[in-house]
């Protein structure tokens, strides 16, 4: 490559597995990622939750490492290993001084191919995730999130909790985490990620040597997400002194060019202190302590939306409040001033997000594994600099008055708990 773009490379192995990276030599550490296809959207709905699991148990030991060991050979030398399971994709990541590149691959290699699944070890990992399940459940500015989501898309997978449930969980066992394992974890479903002081080519001939076998493709396959979507306004009960409010949408995929749009829409309504909803609903009437807006995209489909915790007794108004700001980006055209703040305020931040070697690898798999075409951070702003008053109330019009808004509420308990991950759910 050439120009701006000689920063990336990519190699595509016989088997299918793919490396992609990003030097950056200006730093001594690098961030690699192994990344595979499987999240909670491509689960049975009888094994909900195996994703994060599987995780979980790749942690817990490998003939040549025990789980001490594993943490201790990135920990030892001052890096950072961790994972992280999603909706559509688990991640196991590193961040290290470039010289330990060998020993990170390594580790990363030996615990994403050779964990031993103990029986007694299942067991035991089952009932931490109980635990991680409860932690979520006493925790209403998060679980009112999962219930969000859950009115967005349920029934279809992408509603489900990526922690699955109770019941789902007591079903997994060995041969099931090795059945979904050797599906979802092939050379086809792979991405190897990097990014900082890395030699792509060294990489390559590291991967090659640990991720041995033949082509084996295999379609994540889900049906198509329903257009004909539920309820527009859900109302939860549960342990909380707060009301915690969620309203939104569905929204853009991740290859969507109107994901740019959004992002100055959301930048310009609920991302920080000078925000709109921020502003009015904090600063001015005192209604929230935690008030923003997010955005989450994926594969075919994604959602915007707004958070607000507020006493019970104004949690109406907030609500109002922020129906209010949210038709204002519909019905007034934002000065050429203000668009400009908002283009500025977005792309400061993507640059120094961009400065973290983790976050230009997370990006670097993203576009990677959604089949986009490459971009560079100087693509992205142009994208951004382009962007017109018109183009954002385009947007504004298209999520806010031609899809269904949902409203999901937490309130302070009246009739006892909602159990979210209970088959029997009340």
């Amino acid at each position: 490559m050439s120009g701006k773009d000689c920063c990336f490379r990519r190699t595509k192995l016989d088997n299918g597995l793919r490396v992609v990276t990003e030097t950056m030599p200006h730093v001594r550490s690098l961030a690699v990622g192994f990344w595979f296809n499987a999240g909670s959207r491509y689960e049975p709905e009888d094994f909900a939750g195996i994703s994060h699991f599987l995780e979980h148990m790749n942690f817990k030991g490998t003939p040549r490492r025990t789980p001490a060991a594993i943490a201790r050979q990135i920990e030892d030398r001052g890096g950072h290993l961790n994972a992280f399971t999603s909706k559509e994709f688990t991640c196991y990541h590193a961040s290290i001084v470039d010289q330990q590149l060998s020993r990170a691959v390594d580790v990363l290699s030996d615990i994403t191919q050779n964990s031993v699944f103990d029986p007694k070890e299942i067991d035991r990992e089952r009932g931490v995730i109980i635990e991680e399940l409860k932690n979520l459940e006493d925790t209403p500015d998060e679980l009112i999130f999962e219930y969000f989501v859950g009115q967005l898309y349920s029934p279809h997978s992408m509603g489900r909790s990526v922690l699955g449930r109770r019941e789902t969980l007591d079903r997994i066992d060995r041969a099931k985490l090795v059945e979904y394992r050797s599906r979802h974890y092939s050379g086809s479903q792979t991405v190897i990620a990097a990014a900082g002081n890395v030699d792509h080519s060294r990489l390559v001939r590291m991967v090659e040597r640990r991720f041995q076998g033949e082509a084996t493709p295999v379609k994540t396959h889900t049906p198509p997400l329903d257009q004909d979507i539920g309820e527009l306004r859900l109302d939860f009960h549960t342990n909380t002194q707060q009301a915690h409010i969620c309203w939104g949408c569905r929204a853009y995929a991740y290859n969507d060019n109107r994901k740019y749009s959004l992002l100055v829409l959301h930048t310009l309504l609920g991302a920080g202190m000078s925000s709109q909803l921020f502003q009015r609903i904090r600063e001015r009437h005192g209604l929230a302590y935690s008030v923003f807006s997010f955005l989450e995209t994926y594969r075919d489909t994604g959602l915007f939306g707004v958070y607000a915790g507020a006493e019970p007794k104004h949690a109406e108004k907030a609500l109002k409040m922020i129906r209010s700001e949210v038709d204002k980006m519909v019905d007034k055209s934002i000065s050429a001033s203000k668009l400009q703040r908002a283009k500025d305020q977005l792309k400061g931040n993507l640059i120094l997000g961009l400065e973290s070697a983790a976050n230009r690898m997370n990006r670097l798999a993203k576009m990677e594994l959604y089949d986009t075409e490459w971009l560079s951070l100087d693509d992205i702003v142009d994208r951004i600099d382009a962007l017109t008053v018109e183009d954002i109330r385009t947007v504004a019009q298209e999520l806010f008055r031609e899809r269904p808004n949902f409203t999901t509420i937490l309130w302070p308990s009246r009739k006892g708990t909602i159990d979210l991950y209970s088959e029997g759910k009340t």
